[in-house]
């Protein structure tokens, strides 16, 4: 019996890094962001941009419960590879039919979802037979068995609406049950696993560089696709230093943090249970600002739609929300200047119908960078009071003669 459990699962003190397999796997996600900033910059509607919310909260969806399991089980494991590579697959078809989900594509987008969470199940559970960790693939085939219904079924509706009504009702059984750990009535809470916390955090940071990728991606696509002028080159110029200050926030601050805030949390559980959610806030405010300047490049000295404002203003303020949320569970505070800069963004969206989407961007470039400076002086300052600490606090050596 034992040796289901040495085939797949991780092995304690083993192997903390990201496996090549998990790294080619991101790739599959690329096609999923660049088809969603299309979606938001070339419909501008209400609608389009519910349709493609949900679908890339759906496609996120896959990523985050892959990255469970490959902290869960080995990716050297053969039975887990092929699981990984069946994932990715049906990933990359979903993101096929993301752009015609709602209208002749929308089974084969909720059926393959649906497949993807019950043939990872049916992979794992008789592997895991006799040990305690099948209790979990059970509960979640159960909990996807229900989701995985209303994804079918939402499929076959031939009204858009509709079908927005019943996969938006089948995506929140699925965020529920992974928020949750898959509860069952009437049975003891699931046991807590060990996280793998340099993996999980390697993997968060990942994804995330990969959607500030897709940022500059598109901006260099559409660019590259029009007759160039000064006009189109500045918004260009003005995506990059987007794409910049987004790294910039993420990487010099709790982002790089991530991994000892995992291993050191006393409420380890609840941060890696919430992180997902967190960095959605964060992936989804640079999908939107990305499509936001795909839409800058293409007609820069149009009067932006309330589409477009929501696209870079929205896209702004969700970014830093989801920043200021990650400065919360790891750093244990929520930075002011984040709040400022929401407010801020907030407060430009009743004055962009009298701007330019050129100067729109630019109004949202001076939030981020607003934000930016009070980080780095805070930091420096910061920096600099724990050098003075230190140096107060050592000793005195013979080589500080004078």
């Amino acid at each position: 019996m034992d040796g289901g459990r040495r085939l797949i699962t991780r092995v304690p003190g083993g192997a903390q890094r990201t496996d090549l397999l998990e790294l080619f796997f991101d790739l599959a996600a690329i096609a999923t962001l660049i088809l969603t900033s299309e979606k938001m910059a070339t419909e501008q509607s209400w609608t389009a941009i519910a349709q493609a919310l949900l679908a890339l909260s759906t496609l996120w969806a896959v990523w985050v419960t892959t990255t469970s399991f490959t902290d869960l089980y080995s990716p050297q494991a053969r039975a887990v590879q092929l699981v990984i590579l069946g994932i990715m697959f049906g990933g990359m078809l979903m993101s096929a039919a993301l752009p015609t989900a709602f209208d002749n594509h929308g089974l084969v987008f909720g059926a393959t979802w649906a497949g993807i969470n019950w043939g990872r199940a049916l992979v794992v559970i008789p592997s895991l037979r006799g040990r305690p960790e099948q209790q979990r693939s059970k509960r979640v085939l159960l909990w996807t068995t229900v989701s995985g219904t209303l994804w079918i079924i939402g499929g076959l509706v031939a009204s858009p609406g509709i079908r927005l009504a019943v996969w938006l009702a089948a995506l929140t059984v699925d965020y529920l049950g992974f928020g949750l750990r898959f509860p069952i009535p009437g049975r003891p809470p699931l046991p807590r696993y060990d996280v793998v916390p340099e993996h999980l955090a390697e993997r968060y940071q990942q994804i995330y560089v990969l959607t500030l990728g897709e940022l500059i991606l598109v901006t260099v696509l559409t660019l590259s696709d029009r007759p160039f002028s000064v006009d189109r080159i500045t918004a260009f110029a003005t995506a990059f230093v987007a794409a910049v200050l987004l790294w910039w926030s993420y990487a010099r601050g709790a982002g790089a943090r991530l991994s000892t805030a995992i291993e050191r949390s006393p409420h380890r559980e609840r941060l890696v249970q919430t992180n997902p959610y967190v960095h959605w806030l964060m992936v989804v405010g640079v999908v939107g600002i990305a499509a936001g300047f795909m839409r800058i490049i293409d007609h820069p000295t149009e009067r932006p739609h309330d589409t477009m404002t929501a696209l870079i203003l929205g896209g702004t303020a969700l970014f830093l929300v989801g920043r200021a949320t990650l400065d919360h569970k790891v750093l244990g505070r929520i930075p002011l200047s984040h709040v400022v800069g929401v407010v801020v963004a907030v407060a430009l969206a009743p004055a962009a119908p009298h701007l330019s989407n050129l100067v729109l961007g630019f109004g949202a470039i001076i939030v981020l960078l607003g934000v930016a400076a009070v980080e780095f002086v805070r930091r420096q300052r910061s920096d600099g009071s724990a050098a003075t600490d230190e140096g107060e606090r050592r000793p005195y050596r013979p080589e500080d003669r004078p």
